[in-house]
This record gives structure tokens, sequence and C-alpha cells, in this order.
């Protein structure tokens, strides 16, 4: 993970902050970084354009408080989540005067793209309108699998793409990744799986969506897509909360393959 500080930011000023640009550093990296470096103080970001302000204050590995424009709380770090044009100034030892989150970043980050995601399946659900018509012009222009799984790779910290039979044969895979053999996590998977899938039955919970599974070199994320099981192979967990958000609409066009 890289965070890119603006090189005319003034170091040597009173604040002694950090200044950069939302378009090469995300939030998700920057709170990340700082909270690993176990900073304490303010982020204070204005969104391009339009200037909308935000603010995000954390005590070492806790986030306390976040505002976004009049939303707070996790709703209010969901909404800065979302912002890709700005810039973000970071000024240390500024205390929140409120507590509206009282989260450890990771899992602040986790809730916030939960919350992301029921947003957007709120939206499309809006906009679905049914029609005929528009349902054959996303037929027509459905990608093939490889383009999508490519997607995939470009989202930051996805070192692999795999694609699994419930048979436990690989059907088709991109990238690489030297923590993971890719033909045994086939077969190993699609055992998990199955069994996951047996037990939510037996508990009656509704139908398998994710399953995270986190070991010393590698965290394995995996999910769903049609009749096949698709997995990501990622060094760490710093950026699961990122790439669940980046990831789940190309998962749901994947599965259109499988």
């Amino acid at each position: 993970m890289s965070v890119h500080i603006d090189e005319n930011a003034d170091l040597h000023a009173k604040d002694s902050g950090l200044k950069g640009n939302l378009a090469l550093t995300n939030i998700t990296d920057l709170l990340q970084f700082l909270s690993s470096s176990a900073k304490s103080g303010m982020i204070r970001l204005v969104s391009h354009p339009g200037g909308a302000e935000g603010s995000i204050h954390f005590v070492g590995g806790e986030l306390i408080s976040a505002v976004s424009k009049n939303i707070t709380g996790l709703q209010g770090l969901a909404d800065l989540l979302s912002w890709d044009q700005g810039t973000f100034h970071f000024v240390p030892g500024v205390t929140a005067q409120k507590t509206n989150i009282g989260l450890t970043v990771q899992h602040a980050i986790m809730e916030a793209v939960l919350l992301l995601d029921k947003q957007a399946r709120d939206n499309a659900a809006t906009l679905n309108t049914g029609s005929e018509e528009r349902s054959l012009d996303m037929q027509q222009t459905e990608r093939g699998s490889t383009e999508v799984m490519n997607d995939l790779l470009d989202v930051p910290g996805v070192d692999a793409v795999v694609v699994v039979g419930r048979d436990g044969f690989v059907i088709e895979s991109a990238g690489s990744s030297s923590r993971v053999n890719i033909d045994e996590l086939g077969a190993s998977l699609a055992h998990s799986v199955n069994g996951i899938e047996e037990m939510g039955s037996e508990l009656n919970v509704n139908k398998f969506q994710d399953m995270f599974i986190e070991y010393g070199r590698a965290v394995i994320m995996c999910r769903p897509v049609g009749d096949a099981v698709a997995a990501i192979i990622t060094p760490d967990a710093s950026k699961l909360g990122i790439i669940r958000h980046k990831t789940k609409k190309l998962f749901e066009e994947l599965g259109q393959s499988f």
C-alpha cells in the first residue's frame, strides 16, 4: 500500500500535517496507513468538484467520528469512502468533540462498506424497471469472463482470481500467487463450500453468500458465481474492506458466465 503525499505540502507548517490528492490515495488506504503508524488526529477532506467538506477523527487504532457534509457516524464514513476526487489534509493531535462511531479502524471500514453495498442494492432496485428491452440491451453488452477477471485483478490488493467448479476443478484463473497452489485450492475450496452449504441448509439460514479465510501468508475471499465459486487471493486483510466493495458488482457480472 502506498500513500501519495503532495510534494507541495508545507511539512514545516505548525500543523505538520500530510496533504494529498484522493485521486492518488483512497481514504481506506490513508486510514489504514495512519492507523498502522499509531497516528492520532483528524483528516479533513474536500471533494472535487463541488467543494463538499468532511472529516474523520481517530485515536490510534480506533475511529472516533466521521462527518460528511451533514451526515455523521458510519453513514458519514460510508459517504466519504465513495469520494474518489478531492483533497485530504491530516492534522495530528486534533480531538473530536463528539463520538459517533467508536470502532477499530478496520471494523469501521467494514461496516461502512456494508452500508455502501446496501445503498447500491437499494439504488439498483429503484432503477430496475423490469423492461424487456432493457434486459435485452444488457444481454447484448455482457462481457466475457476473462475481461471481468482482468478487472478484478486491477482492484488494489488482489493477487489472483480463481473460478472453481463444484467438482473441485479449476475452470478459469487470472493472475498469479506464490502464496497458494491454485490447483490444490480448487479441490479444497469445493470441499469446504459444499460443507458450508450443507450446514446452512441444516440451520435454515438461506444460501451461502461470502466466506473469508485468513491464514498467516494469505487471505482467501470466495463467493458463489452462477453454478461455480470464485475466489480472490490477497496477501493480508488490510485491504479486505475496499476489495469487498469494489468486487461486488464484478462478482455479479462474473456469475453470468458460469
